[in-house]
């Protein structure tokens, strides 16, 4: 007796997107070339490693970053004209031509708009090799940002030319998942370092922040869900992070930076969860600021900044 077995063969297609395709690529810029020590015939090149990412944990308060730790990092730069320009806010780079920002920092009512981005540095007034300035191309808003509301607070800098990637200069990947299984993410940025400082930080700023629940973020924002900066409370589109009993956070200056996380893959990089948005009161207690959740935007994003990388990849799988 024969009996005969038949497999279904389902075809799964497993689509990228055009952010995680880009993030693997950029992944590779951590590796530098340099010529080989050894002294023999046919000796060459090693690709060697330029990460700088620190991963002890942080004192309270937050500590300076160091040189090439956040190589996607830029401080954005506001001004009537280039001979006086207020370095007020952070971004991202994601690509070789765009800023990841906020949408409030894409103009400032008192120091006009945002003119100039600067990156590769961890000090803005002094000079660094890495260094590398542009001009502002273009401003791009989120279409659904409608101020005072805080909602869809992102957007885009398109520069005047392309960034010279290299190990210190590099974009970061976006955060793909809605979900992080992390309990902690780093906050970086040249914003004020105490709450009553008159002015932001010269230096490169790193935290460490917690995750905060929906729940307890709405017990901290209580008096403000419902009014005329969130109407319709704390959306999913908004993310939470602080130290609740205080001492850590954002301030004013870092607008618009990011909030990361180190990926597993590509090695040495980031991805950026969260870009800084607001809060009441800097690093003080029950006062977690909030964050446009960067997962969310995605479809936007990608639509602007690789408008013409085609149909993504499939990778197709057996599945029995």
């Amino acid at each position: 007796m024969f009996f005969i077995l038949v497999c279904e063969i389902l075809i799964v297609s497993i689509i990228a997107r055009k952010s995680e395709e880009r993030c693997e690529e950029y992944g590779k810029l951590v590796y530098e070339n340099e010529e080989s020590p050894v002294l023999r015939i046919g000796a060459g090149f090693n690709m060697v490693s330029r990460c700088a990412i620190v991963e002890t944990p942080l004192i309270i308060g937050g500590v300076k970053a160091k040189s090439a730790e956040f190589p996607h990092m830029a401080a954005i730069g506001f001004g009537k004209n280039e001979s006086n320009i207020s370095w007020l806010c952070g971004g991202s780079i994601i690509s070789e031509t765009y800023i990841l920002t906020a949408a409030h920092c894409l103009e400032s009512r008192d120091n006009g708009p945002a003119i100039r981005v600067r990156v590769g540095m961890t000090n803005l007034s002094g000079f660094e090799e890495s260094l590398q300035e542009r001009k502002v191309a273009r401003r791009i808003k989120h279409p659904d940002y409608r101020p005072p509301v805080k909602y869809h607070d992102l957007g885009l800098i398109e520069l005047d030319y392309p960034l010279e990637l290299n190990p210190r200069v590099r974009p970061a990947c976006l955060e793909v998942n809605f979900q992080i299984s992390e309990r902690q993410a780093i906050a970086s940025g040249f914003g004020r370092t105490a709450y009553n400082a008159q002015s932001g930080s010269n230096d490169l700023m790193k935290v460490q922040l917690n995750y905060i629940s929906q729940e307890d973020c709405e017990k901290s924002y209580q008096f403000d869900l419902g009014g005329r900066y969130m109407p319709q409370g704390l959306i999913s589109n908004l993310l939470c992070a602080g130290v609740m009993e205080g001492g850590k956070d954002t301030c004013q200056g870092d607008s618009g930076g990011p909030l990361q996380r180190v990926l597993a893959y590509p090695y040495c990089t980031y991805s950026i969860v969260g870009i800084t948005s607001f809060g009441k009161f800097c690093a003080f207690k029950n006062s977690p600021a909030i964050y446009t959740r960067v997962s969310s935007y995605l479809d936007w994003i990608e639509s602007i900044v690789w408008p013409d990388d085609g149909d993504r990849n499939s990778l197709t799988a057996l599945t029995p």
